[in-house]
């Protein structure tokens, strides 16, 4: 999309819900700003839909990464916090491809 901006776009097994697609989606999202070098991120679109007769759920986000220092990391998420102590962990697996 640019080279501050990308977009993650998930899909979710019906057991995991729309919150879970969700939380598929943004853990990729931080896994893919810390792959890039970077920790600090906003999400500047969100759109979920959810498939009635099959159940899955798709979850689509638009990440912009946010530089260290900048005037708007004070209000940026960190991917590092997002993913939690075991970050290091997380990002070696890559992007999950399931909730739970």
């Amino acid at each position: 999309m640019s080279k501050d901006t990308f977009k993650i776009a998930t899909n979710a097994a019906p057991a995991c819900g729309p919150n879970g697609a969700r939380n598929v989606a943004f853990k990729s999202a931080s896994v893919e700003v810390i792959r890039r070098g970077y920790d600090k991120f906003v999400i500047v679109g969100d759109n979920h839909n959810s498939d009635f007769w099959s159940g899955a759920h798709e979850q689509d986000m638009v990440v912009r990464i946010i530089p260290e220092g900048s005037r708007e990391a004070a209000n940026a998420l960190s991917a590092r916090q997002q993913l939690g102590d075991d970050w290091q962990e997380q990002l070696a697996k890559g992007s999950p491809t399931t909730c739970g």
